[in-house]
């Protein structure tokens, strides 16, 4: 085989490597994705003509874990830089869905960004949820940027165990 040949070979797989680690990072953040939409002092979302065009991010990666733990789902939630009320948490249907707003803090009087990859605005993340829950026994807690929302099964969507007697 001629040495054109295996530089080829060798470009072909390392492409194929490169090429399907973008499809899994696609794939797998494809939900975690979220778009921030800046917000004025009135709660209103704001157009891009409003606010100048904001050089700021608009997207943003919001990464979530969904553990089952037996008798309850626990959602993990990546939020750094917000406080416990600045979020709306909800269930609808099989999908947990958090709002919230993260807000810029303009208390500098002076300097520039030279580089802006936060995002901020309000948001929504839809988590989507693998069986029923009791939403009305969930409970959230905020703490060190991880907001974590226990949600305890529905009772029919609970396994139990059946004895087997001889």
């Amino acid at each position: 085989m001629n040495a054109m040949a295996e530089l080829q070979r060798g470009l072909n797989r390392a492409w194929h490597t490169v090429s399907e680690g973008w499809t899994q990072l696609r794939d797998r953040a494809a939900n975690a994705i979220t778009r921030f939409n800046p917000v004025n002092r009135e709660g209103e979302v704001e157009s891009a003509e409003d606010v100048g065009v904001l050089r700021g991010a608009r997207w943003s990666v919001l990464a979530a874990d969904v553990q089952d733990k037996g008798e309850e789902l626990v959602v993990r939630l990546e939020v750094p830089g917000m406080e416990s009320d600045d979020f709306d948490i909800a269930v609808v249907d099989d999908t947990l869905l958090v709002r919230g707003e993260k807000r810029l803090q303009r208390e500098q009087t002076e300097g520039d960004y030279h580089i802006r990859e936060c995002a901020y605005g309000a948001f929504q993340r839809a988590v989507p949820l693998p069986i029923a829950v009791d939403q009305d026994k969930a409970k959230a807690r905020y703490k060190r940027g991880i907001l974590s929302i226990s949600l305890p099964k529905a009772s029919h969507a609970r396994r139990r165990k059946i004895e087997v007697n001889s």
